[in-house]
């Protein structure tokens, strides 16, 4: 993830002396670990709610519908790559397109699945500010007409410790998700200019 990437760099600037151990696992295990005691915080994209636990949340992005084939219209296209973004993605996308059944191609990391568009090609649902630089390169197209998805970020800790290197990680989780900026205007992605 680009923005732990980004809190993993500002924190060995701005508090060297603290150690970090960082791990990308399912939601559900990080909670597990920070209700434990285990992990001091954990940042996740579809917290549910769980006794104990505060629930931050740190930054939103939109999951956009983006293709190497410009004339493509929807997830019906062969080389779709469905990522599973959670029980929320997996929930709006069934409402948003009903029709839809069995991926070729299923993939449960994003960067993964949109390293494997890029690089063969095809179409699937990422983070807005992860498609960008592609967007940008033509390489990817944004599907005109698709629907977008809220994509929030949350950080979870333990309601009852107080920590001064949790605050600590805490601040520079907020920094690191503010200097990210805002989406494009609503959230959504100049299509004119990508397109």
């Amino acid at each position: 993830s680009p923005l732990l990437l980004a809190w993993m760099v500002w924190m060995r600037q701005s508090a060297s002396d603290v150690a970090l151990q960082t791990q990308v696992g399912l939601s559900e295990g990080l909670l597990r670990e920070v209700a434990d005691g285990t992990l001091d915080l954990a940042v996740v994209y579809a917290p549910r709610q769980w006794p104990g636990l505060k629930v931050e949340m740190l930054m939103e992005d939109k999951l956009v519908l983006v293709t190497t084939d410009p004339t493509v219209s929807g997830v019906s296209d062969p080389d779709y790559v469905y990522v599973d973004w959670g029980h929320d993605f997996a929930a709006h996308h069934g409402m948003s397109f009903p029709q839809f059944s069995n991926p070729g191609l299923f993939v449960g990391l994003g960067p993964l699945g949109l390293d494997y568009i890029v690089q063969v090609g095809g179409s699937g649902y990422f983070r807005q500010r992860a498609v960008r630089p592609h967007l940008a390169s033509g390489r990817l197209h944004v599907v005109p007409h698709a629907p977008e998805f809220t994509h929030p970020v949350y950080g979870v800790y333990s309601e009852g410790s107080e920590s001064d290197v949790r605050e600590i990680a805490l601040r520079g989780l907020r920094e690191v998700a503010e200097a990210e900026g805002p989406l494009a205007r609503d959230g959504a992605i100049d299509r004119k200019s990508v397109v």
